[in-house]
Formats: C-alpha cells, sequence, structure tokens
C-alpha cells in the first residue's frame, strides 16, 4: 500500500485548479479530499467521486463560486445542485454537487455532529479532527490536503489500519454505532470488500442486542437495502459470513415471520462453492441465499397468502420489483426442475417458463436447493453427486441447442393456424400453440411444411378431441369463488 497519493492527470488538473480558486479567496479557504477517494487512492483503485471538505461551512456557495471560475478557464463544468444534509439544516451548512472534468464533485464544509434518538444528526461546523471522528471507520476518516499535496490522518490510525487491513472506528464503537447503526451495516460491507479484520472490541459492540436492534429503529429500510446491493457487488459471500457471525440476519432481512436463518449461510456456503464449478453465479442467486429461511414461508397481504421471500425483498429492504421477481421466481423454479430429463421439448419447456428464466440461474439455484437438505458445512459425496447431476444436465441443456431453440419463433403464427385449422381465435388456439411449441422443441430440424403435416394429422385424429378438452375452463368447485 501506498502511504502518498499519485494523482492522474485528470486529478492533476483538478486539484491544481482547486488550489488556485481556494488561494485566491479572501480569507483562503482550505481544502481537503475526503474519505473513499483517499482510502482508494493508497489502494491503487480508480475512484472518480471526490468528497472535498471545506474549512468554510457552505458547500454550495464555494462550489458555485468555484465553477464560474472554471469557466474563466474554459474548463467543462455540470450545474450546480443543491443538497441539505437535513431538512432543519441551515442553509450555511449546505453541500454543493457538481461534475468538473468527468469527476463527479461534492463540496461540503467540515463539520461535527450532535446525535439524539434518530441517526438524523445536528450538525455545526467542526474541525478536520470532529470531521474524522464522525466517520463509520478509521480507514475512510484521511484527508488530501489540496495545498500541501499531504494525507493527513487525524485519527492517528487510519493509514495504519488501511495497511494492516483493520476495520476500526475512530470513536468508541458503541458510541459510533448507536449514534448511526446504518455504520454497522458499512462496516460489513467494507471489510468484505477489502477483506479487513474487523477488531474484537468493535466485533463485540456490534454483538450487543441493543445496538443490533437499533438498526430496525433508526435506518430506513431504504439505506439497509442499498447497503446490501453495494455488499453484493464486491466479496458476497464473506459479506454473508460476517453478517451470519455478527448476528445481523435477523435485523437485516425483515418480515412478519421469524425463521430459523441458519439455512442463509448454509445456501451462501454451497454457492460458494459452486463458483469454480462453472456454474452461472449473479447477485440476485447471493440476494437470494439471505432469505432461503423465508423460501418455504408465506405470509398474509389483503387476505391473500404471498411468499414472505418477496415482503424481505419488497418491504424489508425496499428493493426493486425486478429484484423481488428474480429472487422469487428461483424458489419456484427450483420446485419444477427435473435435473435428468432427456426429452427435449420437456427441458425445453421448463427453460421457457418465465420463473425460470434466464434459466442458467434457476439451474444453479436448483442444485443449491438440492444439497442443501443434507448440507453440514463441508463439501461431501452427496453434494458431489448433486453436482454431477447438474453438470450433466447443462451439458444436455448445451449440446442439444436449446438455448437459441427456445427463443425462436413459432414455424405457424396464429392467422395461419387458423387458416390452417378453420378455427377461430379461442382458448383452444393457445392450446394448439402450446402443442406445436412442443413439436418443434422435439423436432429441431423440422421443416414449415411437415409442421403443417403434423398438425392436419393431429387435428384429423386423437389430437383434437384432446386439444378441445384441455382448452375448457376448469370447473368451479362448489363454494369456490371464480378468480377474476
Amino acid at each position: 500500500m501506498a502511504r502518498k497519493v499519485v494523482l492522474d492527470g485528470v486529478e492533476t488538473k483538478f486539484v491544481n485548479l482547486l488550489d488556485d480558486f481556494s488561494r485566491r479567496l479572501d480569507p483562503p479557504v482550505e481544502c481537503r479530499i475526503a474519505g473513499g477517494w483517499v482510502r482508494d487512492k493508497l489502494l491503487s483503485l480508480p475512484s472518480h467521486d471526490l468528497d472535498i471538505a471545506l474549512s468554510i461551512p457552505s458547500g454550495h456557495s464555494f462550489a458555485v463560486e468555484f465553477v464560474n471560475y472554471l469557466k474563466t478557464k474554459d474548463v467543462t463544468t455540470g450545474s450546480v445542485g443543491r443538497v441539505a444534509a437535513n431538512p432543519e439544516q441551515s442553509k450555511h451548512l449546505e453541500t454543493g454537487t457538481t461534475r468538473i472534468l468527468g469527476l463527479e464533485c461534492d463540496f461540503v464544509g467540515l463539520r461535527s455532529e450532535t446525535y439524539a434518538d434518530s441517526r438524523i444528526p445536528q450538525v455545526k461546523p467542526g474541525t478536520p479532527l470532529e470531521d474524522a471522528s464522525r466517520r463509520d471507520l478509521t480507514i475512510n476518516a484521511l484527508f488530501y490536503n489540496v495545498s500541501t499535496r499531504e494525507v493527513e490522518d487525524y485519527t492517528q490510525r487510519g493509514l495504519s489500519d488501511l495497511e494492516k487491513k483493520i476495520a476500526c472506528t475512530p470513536l468508541p464503537p458503541r458510541q459510533t454505532f448507536q449514534d448511526d447503526p446504518l455504520r454497522i451495516l458499512r462496516c460489513v460491507r467494507f471489510a468484505s470488500r477489502f477483506c479487513l479484520k474487523i477488531e474484537d472490541h468493535v466485533m463485540q459492540a456490534i454483538k450487543e442486542e441493543d445496538v443490533k436492534a437499533a438498526i430496525a429503529t433508526k435506518v430506513s429500510k431504504e439505506r439497509i437495502g442499498i447497503e446490501v446491493t453495494k455488499m453484493l457487488k464486491h466479496d458476497p459471500f464473506r459479506a454473508m459470513s460476517l453478517i451470519d457471525n455478527l448476528g445481523l440476519h435477523p435485523y437485516v432481512f425483515t418480515c412478519e415471520v421469524n425463521p430459523p436463518r441458519e439455512s442463509a449461510i448454509g445456501s451462501a456456503q454451497i454457492l460458494r462453492d459452486l463458483v469454480n464449478k462453472g456454474f452461472h453465479i449473479d447477485e440476485i442467486l447471493w440476494l437470494t441465499t439471505a432469505v432461503t429461511p423465508f423460501g418455504n414461508l408465506a405470509v398474509k397481504r389483503k387476505g391473500k397468502d404471498v411468499p414472505a421471500a418477496s415482503i424481505v425483498i419488497s418491504e424489508g429492504l425496499k428493493l426493486s420489483t425486478e429484484t423481488k421477481n428474480g429472487v422469487t421466481n428461483l424458489f419456484e423454479a427450483a420446485k419444477i426442475v427435473n435435473p435428468i430429463a432427456t426429452v427435449r421439448s420437456e427441458i425445453g419447456t421448463w427453460m421457457q417458463n418465465p420463473v425460470v428464466k434466464p434459466w442458467q440461474r434457476s439451474l444453479t439455484w436448483s442444485a443449491v436447493i438440492e444439497i442443501l437438505p443434507g448440507w453440514t458445512g463441508q463439501w461431501d459425496q452427496n453434494a458431489e453427486q448433486v453436482v454431477q447431476k447438474y453438470e450433466q444436465f447443462r451439458r444436455r441443456i448445451e449440446d442439444s441447442g436449446l438455448p437459441d431453440a427456445i427463443d425462436k419463433p413459432l414455424l405457424l403464427n396464429g392467422t395461419e393456424l387458423q387458416q390452417l385449422l378453420a378455427i377461430s381465435p379461442s382458448p383452444l388456439l393457445q392450446t394448439i400453440r402450446q402443442a406445436l411449441n412442443v413439436w418443434q422443441l422435439d423436432h429441431p430440424q423440422g421443416t414449415k411444411e411437415q409442421c403443417e403435416l403434423w398438425l392436419k394429422g393431429m387435428w384429423e385424429g386423437e389430437g383434437r378431441a384432446e386439444w378441445e378438452k384441455n382448452s375448457q375452463p376448469k370447473k368451479i368447485v362448489k363454494g369456490e369463488k371464480r378468480k377474476r
């Protein structure tokens, strides 16, 4: 790890312009680039988001004047946005946001924070030490002084912790986490991303029940969801392991029902081992491991049973409908998979099922679910046999050309079917289309003419009666309401 920030060409130009402008002011303004950008530069990682901490309170006013100055230098910038830390904050503490030389820049005054019973602090102008002390981890509390071009470590351990890969809070951890419980999740995220060892006294503070419980009472579901999503982008298994080890799972993944949580880490362990076996792995799969304990449970919503896993995703984490469906579909796909199937149309129609798409993801999850009941935490013969079965299944799919075949249009469209069989649009037509799809999957080299001959033969033979029977609406059992 470097102990000196090395700027690239764009950053050098930006820092020179910022330094020149800040020195022209009366009195001059001290500018420091803070937090994540400094950490990433010391780790030789790319970073394009800059938080500039100022020795004056108003970041917005400074940003407006700086952008006007840059215009005289023919430097292209974006417009300046205004962000208040919270609705009750004075205007003179507002943050200015803009884009300069392709860099996303936030300008904000150095500040100190005092917390009451929520995670929204009372903010006032502060010193560099006070500003550093309010941050989540020492490695995120470093400054790069624009004037001196030196890294400043006001906690006196940020550089050392970064070099030794240690996660520690600037202030006593209990105080840090009680002030803002979101910092617990940020600690987990950074520890997993940078492979940090969380110091023992920090871990003990997180494990205290009242500290963990504050996540549910003081942190919005949206913010929890954002942190979980970010965890999945780097080392999701380590993040899930830390959540398990710290006893955080019931406070992060919440629902009215509170099942045992062991299956979450179990499924994550299995998925981790599948990474090296050529299986498809993505963020949705990692998120699904986290809600595995809810996979077979339901809760009532407006008198109807709703999968508990979908409630955890949509209400507990406030994630998108697309994400919710991606997770809940996996549990449904695993119920209908037949990994020993050899009939081409059986495999193909499974792949075409909306809850299965994308099929690679569903295949992986189905393997996880089959291994999970006998999982002991170690890869064993049973797990290996399941993996071999699904690897063979995947090869049959790929060798048969089904990944392309399932998306091909039918050889005959609806109008052509009506003309060929002299029928009108009706539920029967949809049943015939389904039968045609099965035939087409089983006859990958079949032509349109061959398809027509088959259809006519079925229509004039036993197929018609079967199709008409399958097209009839289901009879309503006495006492059962018709679904509308």
